[in-house]
């Protein structure tokens, strides 16, 4: 028989054993979540071999987020690797229904590769190339972020080995030339939180928010000079130069109104002396 003494003491260890376990939930439920892969943003600056975004290490996860705005340009990425390395490319568009009729091509140039026919940019000499049409992508896969859990189409997946060892190009544009959003996926290997952007997650969540984009999907109108008194609707077309020079017009209110919110947040927090949620 048990002891009321023993009893009591069995008691305490199990209730020193629950709070621990719940302290430990709650600091797991509150470490910041890891991201599976790196990620990027073009805002038209990257739409030629030279201006290309560079990476290395074909095996690591990134993503790339383009808008190929008015005018319509390519987005490059330039790809160090090694003869026999496996790289892995997926391209896809956020599930809107203003580009559910868009089908972006990709191009990879490099050594190695067939002879380039005419090739709809301009690119370095004496690159063979293999092209990529999702034009036949009649129903793509729905497929989610990792991190914000928003939905994509994904219209193509490529996996091959590197023929020769040497810089590799990935190309994405639009053939009609119009306003798409579109993501690059390289690599699988968890890697570093990397990104050429503040506030990545949150970019990302408002980049395939339909909200944000109220122009995709069109063709560009014949590109005008500014005069005084036109206000933004002179460059309502425009592509963003980048986040230094501020984002698109509909993505730079999401960020906005995300700002906001936490504001508001910690504003209340500090009325009511806890901290923000």
């Amino acid at each position: 028989m048990i002891t009321w003494t023993r009893r009591a003491t069995l008691r305490g260890r199990l209730e020193r054993l629950a709070f621990l376990a719940l302290t430990l939930a709650a600091l797991l439920a509150s470490a910041p979540r890891a991201r599976a892969r790196e990620m990027f943003f073009d805002y038209g600056d990257h739409a030629s071999a030279e201006e290309a975004l560079e990476f290395s290490g074909l095996h690591l996860s990134r993503i790339v987020y383009s808008e190929l705005g008015c005018p319509s340009r390519p987005v490059w990425l330039t790809l160090d690797a090694a003869q026999g390395e496996t790289l892995r490319v997926q391209l896809g568009m956020p599930e809107m229904d203003a580009l559910r009729r868009e089908r972006p091509s990709l191009a990879l140039l490099g050594p190695g590769l067939p002879r380039a026919a005419a090739l709809p940019f301009e690119a370095p000499a004496g690159l063979g190339a293999r092209l990529f049409s999702t034009g036949s992508a009649r129903a793509p896969e729905v497929v989610r972020e990792p991190v914000t859990g928003a939905r994509s189409w994904l219209l193509l997946e490529l996996r091959m080995e590197v023929p020769e060892t040497g810089s590799y190009h990935l190309v994405a544009w639009s053939p009609e030339a119009r306003r798409v959003r579109l993501w690059i996926a390289l690599g699988d290997a968890p890697s570093e939180e990397l990104s050429n952007v503040d506030d990545p997650e949150e970019r990302a969540a408002a980049f395939h928010q339909p909200w944000t984009a109220p122009d995709l999907g069109a063709a560009c109108a014949p590109a005008r000079l500014a005069r005084p008194g036109d206000g933004a609707s002179a460059a309502a077309c425009a592509h963003a130069a980048g986040p230094a020079r501020g984002a698109l017009p509909g993505l730079a209110a999401a960020l906005a109104v995300a700002a906001a919110r936490r504001a508001r947040r910690r504003d209340r927090a500090g009325r009511h002396g806890g901290p923000a949620p």
